[in-house]
């Protein structure tokens, strides 16, 4: 079930982010595991200009997003008239269960609802199973940013002007 994150549930999201993101940590520059750690954990910041949902099974959280309206995410990144969803993770123990692709869809729904002109994320090479994910969904690659980590990280966006979510 999807529900908004309160202010109790950021520790969670936090430890959630970390144990998400490990997997990718040997592949990191030497030095970024740390410092994308402290970035990861840095969740009542983000809850300044984001809104989290987190996925719960039973009492436990076992998926979150930050979602951002329209002219609150990164500018450096993100369009003024596009909304944004930033930090999606799904517990390992919990992956291909469907928990990424529903709060992808209630991030899309909320932007939707948000008279957003589109959607927009940034993921690195190094997860294509999101990316599969985004693109089922519409998602398309639209930029290349500047490497953060070592690695390579990308753009995409979903267009708000047609009504079709992938299924």
């Amino acid at each position: 079930m999807i529900d908004i994150a309160t202010s109790k549930d950021f520790e969670v999201i936090a430890d959630l982010n970390v144990a998400a993101y490990a997997e990718f940590a040997w592949c990191l520059k030497p030095g970024s595991w740390k410092v994308m750690q402290k970035n990861l954990r840095n969740i009542a910041e983000r809850a300044e200009a984001a809104e989290f949902m987190v996925y719960r099974s039973g009492n436990d959280i076992i998926g979150s997003v930050a979602y951002c309206p329209a002219g609150k995410g990164d500018a450096a990144i993100f369009k003024p008239d596009m909304a944004s969803l930033l930090l999606l993770a799904v517990h390992p123990q919990h992956r291909g269960k469907g928990i990424a692709k529903a709060l992808t869809i209630e991030c899309i729904a909320r932007a939707k609802n948000d008279k957003a002109s589109s959607i927009g994320l940034f993921t690195s090479e190094l997860m294509q199973s999101a990316q599969r994910i985004y693109r089922g969904l519409g998602f398309q690659q639209e930029l290349e940013l500047p490497m953060r980590y070592g690695i390579r990280y990308f753009r995409f966006i979903l267009l708000l002007a047609s009504d079709a979510i992938g299924s």
